[in-house]
């Protein structure tokens, strides 16, 4: 089995939809159904099964999915070693980083180590962070950046710590929170829990969000435009000098941040240019944190 049957066989497990399948990997869903039948062909087995909504995998086509995540991860391996054998430092750094650190700091430091090191790829996947947290569990990934308090059998390292922000286009004051437009966002299940324990410690009607929107970025837009107020941590509204804040720290004794934290296994300590980035990060932060903030 190749590389490319694996990776076939890996997304198809994923998304049990050959259309999408083939989407992802910029082929034709015919090639794929093609792929799919020589592979029955050679192993004897039966596959997939197909039904009203999709298709499922056998018990033996389950069996050849997970012997083709270990051929990746065994080539994944190679390949690492491999580039730390190389007298110029080259080779591909697997990250798996949060959507809200992905945006808004991720890119210049990306830019910055790339200018440093141009041999060094870099393989991005974001997402929340609990996704990450199993990615690296899986290896998947080299380094996993997380935000929150996540427990993992990894080694941390602690970039920054960040206040959270009830943030409003119009000043208000603490006793106008309840009756306030509210908007809340998809987001790490982490957070939203961090959020409701806030507003149940301190309110007694339940939140009623006025606008449910898909993510953080999207709900900023529209505080500034003064549809209504959120809870948003303070990496997402750095440079907002035209919006209102009041942190939740602000409410009692219950402390809330929300920190960011490099996690990654051992061995990939091992990987010259692994370590590279790991030390470049932070270095970084070392010397570049500073807290998110508006005006009050």
């Amino acid at each position: 089995m190749n590389l490319n049957d694996c990776h076939m066989l890996i997304d198809l497990y994923k998304t049990k939809n050959i259309t999408h399948t083939a989407n992802h990997l910029y082929t034709s869903q015919p090639a794929i159904t093609y792929r799919i039948k020589q592979l029955e062909k050679k192993y004897e087995i039966e596959l997939i099964v197909r039904g009203s909504k999709g298709i499922d995998f056998t018990e033996e086509g389950r069996i050849l999915y997970e012997h083709a995540e270990h051929i990746i991860h065994t080539e994944r391996l190679l390949v690492d070693r491999l580039a730390n054998l190389t007298v110029d430092t080259r080779g591909t750094i697997a990250i798996g980083a949060s959507g809200l650190f992905s945006l808004y700091h991720l890119p210049k430091i990306l830019n910055d180590f790339k200018e440093l090191y141009p041999n060094i790829h870099i393989q991005l996947k974001t997402g929340w962070s609990s996704g990450m947290k199993e990615a690296l569990n899986a290896e998947d990934i080299h380094l996993a950046i997380i935000r929150g308090n996540y427990a993992l059998n990894a080694k941390k390292y602690t970039l920054c710590t960040e206040e959270l922000f009830v943030v409003s286009k119009t000043p208000f004051k603490k006793e106008d929170i309840p009756h306030l437009p509210f908007i809340t966002y998809k987001t790490d299940p982490s957070l939203s829990l961090l959020i409701d324990k806030w507003w149940r410690t301190n309110f007694q009607q339940p939140i009623h969000p006025s606008i449910e929107t898909d993510q953080a970025a999207t709900c900023k837009e529209m505080v500034k435009y003064n549809v209504g107020i959120a809870v948003l941590p303070g990496i997402s509204i750095e440079g907002e000098d035209d919006l209102y804040t009041i942190s939740l720290n602000e409410f009692g004794e219950d402390i809330y941040y929300r920190e960011t934290s490099l996690f990654y296994n051992p061995f990939v300590e091992n990987l010259r240019h692994v370590k590279l980035f790991i030390d470049f990060l932070k270095s970084h932060y070392d010397v570049e944190i500073a807290e998110g903030g508006a005006k009050r």
